[in-house]
């Protein structure tokens, strides 16, 4: 297939309507005249498209670039000079996106402290690319003195990465998003509040007339270590680039001097790097914490399997004598019946050896049953926080990600229980998992919120009951009554088993699990407490 018939109008369209923002979206005053020229293309822009679409779109981003301008600017004074730069810009970012995934071979998602950093190192020579075309663009009459070169050469440099830092991550880390991660990311209360907190941030830095701008600048660090440390380097672009527009606006609205703009890109441009880099530290660790716990997944799986094996063995091997031996004497007790006067005594005791054998292969089914209920209690005092925690923990990435609301109720002045925490802890997982998939079915965009509410009460002097809340689609009537049941699921790809062993887990800890309401889904289970305490 040729490069041509592989270009997409659609990638070609949103570049030039990116561009278009872009340049809009700028300060107009700037250090040089050439600095926010609209025939350069985008820095930040052309190379995250490089990056995504491959080295066959750099000729026609220029195309883009060259046309969309002449509506809106007309032509250049010299035009060849531009194109001219614009092609050798175009170039630098082409070898750099190259570099990047062929030469380190980087994930162009950005998906690791590695990709990052090797994507910083070519944004500095992306910049320093871009900010030596523009300088030496310049007529030889707008540099007096060598030092003045070298001081627009460094000011233009500082701008130009500030743009590479903003826009690129921006539009790498959110290409092609799941339908998770805009779940996630639909309007909410904690995202308005995180945008709000930059805006109060640069209110407070730009707004105050005791303030000095530069020395409470740090202030901005605040809003960006929250949104950073709950969502990642998804959060950490998209606050960066919401700062970004918020300083350029005011500082262009206040009319500050280009010695000023350089002096807060500067400060702006450690505030990119730190929240870049938090983030992503953010992400890694959390990616690493999933996979550990898939594994941790996999392996129990393993282990119940391999456990699976050996009972069905167990089994095999206890049941196979008494069941022969039933049947041996089955078989004997029917050849008696045809002569039942001589054979009257030795019937008798063949039935009784029947009940005997036919006991005996009741308890062995009887004592795996109460192996599998509770022989592997370790019963500990634990409070109620630290068991729904423990059931939590492991489901409060998916819920995040699925733009799921949890509310837990106070807990603290309830008595602490006798239980085992991992068994509690594996029951309320279980119902918690199960309202999360419940809701996730339910469009991002509905009137109310996705919620799940978790609260504790006690019901007498010798329990407390447990209940798991979501404003799910609810539970279908056919399923009620078998809800509990084993292997019966309304999941395509569910066993069935999971609130079956959630009873049998809470059973064995002397409570009781039930459906409390159909709809809005309310499972409760009981917990008695700790008469030690």
């Amino acid at each position: 297939m040729s490069s041509t018939s592989a270009i997409s109008w659609k990638v070609l369209l949103a570049y030039a309507l990116g561009g278009l923002v872009l340049d809009a979206a700028s300060n107009p005053q700037t250090v040089l005249p050439l600095a926010l020229a609209p025939w350069t293309p985008p820095l930040g822009l052309s190379l995250a498209i490089l990056l995504l679409y491959g080295a066959r779109y750099a000729p026609w981003l220029v195309i883009v670039v060259f046309i969309t301008g002449l509506p809106l600017y007309g032509l250049p004074k010299d035009p060849l000079v531009v194109l001219w730069a614009s092609v050798l810009l175009m170039l630098g970012q082409l070898v750099l996106s190259t570099w990047l995934k062929h030469g380190q071979r980087i994930d162009v998602r950005l998906s690791s402290q590695r990709d990052l950093f090797w994507f910083l190192v070519a944004a500095v020579l992306a910049a320093w690319l871009d900010a030596g075309v523009h300088v030496f663009s310049r007529s030889p009459e707008a540099a007096p003195d060598v030092w003045a070169w070298l001081a627009d050469l460094v000011n233009y440099w500082v701008g130009a990465l500030i743009r590479l830092l903003i826009v690129t991550p921006l539009i790498l880390v959110h290409a092609r998003p799941s339908r998770t991660s805009l779940a996630a990311w639909w309007p909410n209360r904690e995202t308005l509040l995180e945008g709000l907190s930059i805006v109060l941030a640069l209110g407070v830095i730009f707004g105050l007339k005791v303030t000095d701008e530069f020395k409470f600048f740090y202030l901005l660090f605040l809003p960006l270590i929250w949104i950073c440390m709950r969502h990642g380097i998804q959060g950490a672009t998209l606050a960066l680039a919401f700062t970004h527009v918020g300083l350029n606006a005011i500082l262009q609205w206040r009319g500050m001097p280009s010695v000023t703009v350089v002096e807060f890109h500067m400060l702006l441009l450690s505030l990119a790097v730190t929240g870049l880099f938090l983030g992503m530290t953010v992400t890694a660790r959390r990616a690493a914490e999933e996979k550990l716990h898939q594994r941790e997944t996999e392996l129990n799986q393993a282990m119940r399997l391999a456990a699976a094996g050996e009972m069905t063995q167990a089994i095999a091997h206890e049941l196979n004598q008494p069941l022969s031996a039933l049947a041996n004497y089955a078989r004997a007790a029917r050849s008696m019946l045809a002569h039942p006067g001589e054979h009257e005594r030795l019937l008798g005791d063949t039935l009784d050896k029947i009940d005997r054998e036919s006991t005996r292969a009741g308890q062995v089914v009887r004592r795996l049953r109460e192996f599998f209920r509770g022989g592997g209690l370790r019963l500990e005092s634990v409070s109620a926080a630290e068991l729904v925690e423990e059931g939590l923990a492991p489901a409060r990435r998916r819920a995040e990600r699925s733009g799921i609301l949890i509310h837990i109720s106070p807990m603290e002045y309830l008595p602490r229980l006798r239980a085992d925490r991992v068994q509690v802890g594996t029951v309320l997982h279980n119902l918690l998992v199960n309202a999360i998939e419940a809701l996730e079915g339910r469009p991002a965009g509905a009137s109310t919120e996705r919620e799940i509410h978790i609260d504790v009460a006690r019901v007498d002097a010798a329990h407390l009951r447990f209940r798991v809340r979501d404003n799910g689609p609810g539970i279908a009537p056919d399923m009620q009554e078998r809800l509990f049941d084993s292997f019966v699921t309304s999941k395509p790809d569910g066993m069935g088993l999971g609130l079956a062993i959630s009873r049998t887990l809470v059973e064995a800890h002397g409570g009781t699990l039930w459906l409390e309401s159909p709809y809005p889904t309310q499972l409760c289970f009981t917990l008695p407490v700790n008469p030690e305490v």
